[in-house]
């Protein structure tokens, strides 16, 4: 395995500690809770519509999925 540099000092990528699954106190925007730093990604809810700077969007995870393929 080749050791990886920053800032010029190297450093062994597998020795690094990684998240835990046991739940942390967070706080954004002043609201306070809990959440592990590691955990799995919430399912794709393709009938919820989502709103992104004034602009209404849904999911078409699919249809990504078929762009990232051709390329």
């Amino acid at each position: 395995m080749t050791k990886l540099q920053y800032r010029g000092v190297s450093y062994d990528n597998a020795t690094h500690e990684q998240p835990s699954s046991q739940p942390v106190d967070h706080a954004y925007r002043g609201q306070h809770y809990e959440a592990p730093l590691r955990h799995d990604a919430a399912p794709v809810d393709e009938s919820l519509e989502l709103q992104y700077r004034g602009h209404a969007y849904h999911h078409r995870q699919a249809e990504a999925a078929n762009q990232v393929n051709k390329a």
